[in-house]
């Protein structure tokens, strides 16, 4: 059994930034949100009075048109794996691999 230590044990550094980007759900509907940080392997959105996707759905990211350019997503393709009062944390999946990165 592996007892957690408090520590964070992150495989990738986060980076705060703020970028308004659409969140595509299965079921065809689309809300906008804003991240809070992201690494190269998820990213967590601020959803404010939006619906949440269930943990484990899947979900393309898009970065709204108006956004800077240079700020590039490592992935558009991402599961839900967390979810406090503020909004998602999501990992980025590679489809071509069908796991995580």
């Amino acid at each position: 059994m592996t007892i957690p230590t408090g520590r964070n044990q992150r495989r990738f550094e986060r980076f705060a930034i703020s970028m308004m980007v659409e969140l595509s759900y299965p079921d065809g509907t689309v809300h906008t949100g804003t991240t809070r940080n992201i690494s190269d392997g998820g990213i967590f959105i601020l959803l404010p009075n939006r619906p949440f996707p269930p943990l484990g759905e899947l979900v393309t990211i898009k970065k709204t048109s108006n956004q800077d350019s240079l700020v590039e997503l490592p992935n558009d393709t991402a599961v839900v794996v967390h979810k406090d009062k503020d909004g998602i944390g999501l990992a980025f999946v590679d489809m071509n691999l069908g796991s995580f990165e």
